[in-house]
């Protein structure tokens, strides 16, 4: 069974093919691309569209909001016009007080409702990005109970993972679980059956990468969650796989 990538950006790599060729011959198969904004959207779609490995995804990612008041309706009609997108997502919180692209909580947050109430519409799962924002993003899932999907990148204790998983959410693991023992520590207990594993790529490159390929940062992860749990990373690559399909039914 192939690798599943949850969470990477081929559409901002210029020499994507080659890189999910080579990734592609070490086991990887798959790999979503969240979407940010209607530009990206049309093109990674133009790019990548008729590619069976790649699936995409569609929303307002919280760094490109508009500063107008939220509004779904240009992403209803792109749903409209793509049946097969499988997520709502990348959206969500980033209230890193250091990033330029953070606006105001307040509209990041009107933001994040209506699209979670078009995920709850279309019965689809959502991406969610969040930084520094957990206990904001529970609270809008407390308000969406019908709402599944993946916290991409998760960081945080074993007690915040549960508390998504809890509401039916799976958790994203990339590079940043090695960065951060109480998040590793997590990711070492919460059920296997909720786990996917990301890249992110082209960003987020593994603290100790083997290959200027970013794709194939996907391996390091996944062996080393593998051995630190006692698994092989046969029968992780499987559960992953496994999970995304459940999930993404792709």
């Amino acid at each position: 069974m192939s690798g599943f990538d949850s969470h990477c950006h081929v559409d901002f790599m210029p020499e994507a093919l080659a890189a999910m060729a080579d990734a592609e011959a070490s086991g990887i198969g798959h790999w979503l691309v969240p979407g940010t904004e209607p530009k990206q959207w049309r093109q990674a779609r133009q790019r990548f569209g008729q590619d069976a490995r790649v699936h995409l995804g569609a929303g307002h990612h919280p760094w490109f909001l508009p500063d107008s008041p939220a509004d779904t309706g240009p992403l209803v009609q792109w749903l409209d016009e793509q049946s097969d997108c499988v997520a709502i997502g990348e959206i969500g919180l980033d209230f890193f007080k250091h990033s330029r692209r953070s606006c105001a909580a307040e509209h990041q947050e009107a933001w994040f409702s209506a699209q979670l109430d078009l995920a709850c519409e279309r019965q689809l799962p959502v991406i969610i990005h969040s930084v520094k924002a957990h206990d904001r993003i529970l609270h809008g899932l407390n308000r969406h109970s019908q709402v599944t999907g993946v916290v991409h990148g998760f960081v945080g204790p074993y007690v915040q993972a549960m508390a998504y998983i809890d509401r039916g959410l799976y958790l994203g693991a990339g590079s940043v679980v090695f960065r951060s023992d109480k998040t590793l520590d997590a990711f070492c207990r919460i059920p296997s059956d909720r786990i996917l594993i990301e890249t992110d790529a082209p960003d987020q490159r593994h603290p100790y990468p083997h290959s200027e390929n970013a794709l194939l940062d996907w391996h390091r992860t996944l062996e080393r969650l593998a051995e630190l749990r006692q698994l092989s990373a046969t029968f992780l690559t499987e559960q992953v796989r496994r999970n995304a399909r459940t999930l993404f039914g792709c």
